[in-house]
This record gives C-alpha cells, sequence and structure tokens, in this order.
C-alpha cells in the first residue's frame, strides 16, 4: 500500500471518529431539549400555564431547536456517507492484506502490519458506524422532522428529502410493534373481563368466601387499570407519530 494510501486511509478514520462525536453531543443537545418540551406539555396539561403561554414558549422551544435538528441530519447524512467509504476501504485493505499472505515476494513484515493496523482502525470505525446508524431513534427523529418541517422554506425540499424520506420508511417498519403491542394488550385486557365474569358467576353459586372473591377481583381489576393506561398511551403515541409520518409524506410531494 502505497504510503499516500494510509494518509488517505487515515483522514477517513478521523473524521468518521469526529463525525460520530458530533452526532452524540447533538443528541445529548436534542434529549435536553425533549426535556424541556415534556415540562412544558405537563405545565400546560395541569393548568399551569394558559394556551397562549404554553403556545409561546413551544414556538420559543422549537426555534432554539431548529439549528440542531439542521445540524443533527446533515451529520447524520455525512456518516451514511462515511460508511460507504469506510466499508469500500476495508474491502480493498482486506485484498491487499490476503494478496500480501499468499504472494511468493512479500513486501516487509513492518508493510504487512502496518496493512493490518490500517484494516483494524478502519474495521473499527466502520463497526462504530454502523452501530450508531441502528441505533437511532426513529420516534425522536420524527418528532425532530415535525420542527423541521414547519420551518423549511419550499427551495429547500429537495435537499432534505432524502433524510425525510428515510426516517418515514423507518418508522413504516417499526409502527408494526406498536400494533402489535396494542393488540396484545387489548386481548389480555379481554382474558380480563372474561376471568371476572367467571369470577363473579363462581362466587354467585358459593364457590369463594367473599373475603377471597374481593381480593381476586381487586387484583384483577388493578392490572386492568394498568393495562388501560398503557394502551391510552401507546394509542396516543402512535396516532401522534402517525400524523408527524402523513406531514412528512405530504411534504415530500412537494
Amino acid at each position: 500500500m502505497a504510503e499516500v494510501d494510509v494518509v488517505e486511509t487515515e483522514k477517513v478514520v478521523e473524521e468518521a471518529r469526529s463525525t460520530l462525536k458530533q452526532l452524540n453531543d447533538l443528541q445529548y443537545e436534542l434529549r435536553d431539549y425533549e426535556r424541556r418540551r415534556g415540562e412544558i406539555l405537563r405545565m400546560y396539561s395541569t393548568g399551569q400555564v394558559s394556551r397562549e403561554v404554553y403556545e409561546g414558549l413551544m414556538n420559543e422551544l422549537r426555534q432554539k431547536m431548529l439549528p440542531i435538528v439542521k445540524k443533527y441530519f446533515e451529520a447524520k447524512g455525512g456518516l451514511r456517507e462515511l460508511e460507504s467509504k469506510l466499508r469500500l476501504l476495508v474491502t480493498r485493505l482486506s485484498v491487499e492484506a490476503k494478496a500480501s499472505e499468499s504472494s511468493l515476494y512479500r513486501a516487509s513484515f513492518e508493510r504487512d502490519q502496518r496493512i493490518r493496523q490500517v484494516l483494524n482502525r478502519v474495521g473499527g470505525a466502520l463497526e462504530d458506524v454502523q452501530n450508531s446508524l441502528k441505533s437511532v431513534d426513529v420516534e425522536r427523529e420524527l418528532r425532530m422532522l415535525d420542527v423541521l418541517l414547519d420551518a423549511l422554506p419550499r427551495e429547500e425540499v429537495n435537499v432534505w428529502r432524502q433524510a425525510i424520506n428515510e426516517v418515514v420508511e423507518s418508522w413504516s417498519r417499526i409502527r408494526f410493534s406498536y400494533a402489535g403491542r396494542i393488540e396484545e394488550i387489548e386481548r389480555r385486557i379481554e382474558t380480563l373481563n372474561d376471568m371476572l365474569r367467571e369470577l363473579e358467576i363462581r362466587f354467585a353459586v358459593g364457590e369463594f368466601e367473599r373475603v377471597d372473591y374481593e381480593a381476586r377481583r381487586s387484583s384483577t381489576e388493578k392490572e386492568m387499570s394498568e393495562l388501560q393506561s398503557q394502551l391510552e398511551g401507546l394509542q396516543e403515541k402512535l396516532e401522534d407519530l402517525d400524523l408527524i409520518a402523513a406531514r412528512c409524506r405530504e411534504f415530500l410531494k412537494r
């Protein structure tokens, strides 16, 4: 491997490391804004602030989030490009390492070692990049897009089309887990309802003492109440995220 190739390869690795750090820092900032958003929503829902104040606070928060959201998706796009570069470098280095092993005129031991060291660094950077891209929170990204769509001028639609489409497609895949969980909870609630009816019948025919009956009924009703709360929360979140995804799809039609 020519020395210039090693230098260029190391530059790609360093760029990947730098972009990963930038993305992590931006995610930390965005989580902080999400906590603020949650607190504003809580204050409004409990009547601590009026609708006018609530809307003012949310608009102010969105304005502060907007540049961070843009940087986040730009960094993520850069990471996608770096993933492709690193994947190609791993392939080239692997071929060169294999050729060096089988060559009748092997290069110096130091050169072979250098190839393998660079391959290890590139492979490690590629793994870190892939893990970062796989671990993205699609729900969080949808909420980021909700902030972004309100501010993007028409002439920037094409610039953001790929990033928006990627998030929407990811949501289309994972939303089935929400639907599956909702169906699972609904089935369990239905089962508990059947258990309550059976319990009442068995108590009516004298199979249980009242104390035992009340304890069983109380336990079943408590589980039903908890499941109902979970169900409503999941349904509300699913509806909210679906609405944002619909906004994104409408935006992409422009």
